[in-house]
């Protein structure tokens, strides 16, 4: 076995903050995931120089996600409130993975990367339609 390389996994954001409906212990399992990301980064890093990394993605409309039953809000509430309004495709998480693999990305391991046109750093979206005022008459 050559050493050197790298493994990437999937996870959700699901792993950190309440989603409700996304039940069913994937919230833990994805928190478990992420744990074990860092574990298996040292591990793996000092036994056979692989980089251990994990790509958290916001919501795509793909055919796993239709199983949760309401991406379509989903994406619709990405949309309004991520700092960058574009609904995110598979390939854009798939260019991240393809730099995760990389020789680009040779000194990371450990991390969780975020692909979700910046919704995990939103704490409130002040311009979100949901705090609009009405006026009073």
């Amino acid at each position: 076995m050559n050493p050197g390389g790298a493994a990437i996994s999937l996870t959700y954001i699901a792993s950190e903050v309440v989603i409700p409906g996304y039940g069913g212990g994937m919230s833990s399992a994805k928190a478990a995931l992420e744990s074990d990301t860092k574990v298996l980064a040292y591990e793996a890093g000092r036994k056979y120089q692989v980089r251990v990394n994990t790509i958290s993605a916001g919501p795509l409309g793909s055919r796993a996600a239709k199983a949760i039953g309401f991406i379509d809000d989903m994406i619709r509430y990405s949309y309004a409130n991520a700092p960058v309004q574009k609904e995110l495709a598979a390939q854009e998480v798939g260019n991240v993975a393809a730099f995760l693999v990389s020789p680009l990305a040779s000194a990371i391991t450990g991390h969780c990367c975020y692909v979700d046109n910046g919704l995990n750093i939103m704490g409130l979206a002040m311009d979100s339609k949901t705090l609009a005022r009405e006026e009073s008459a």
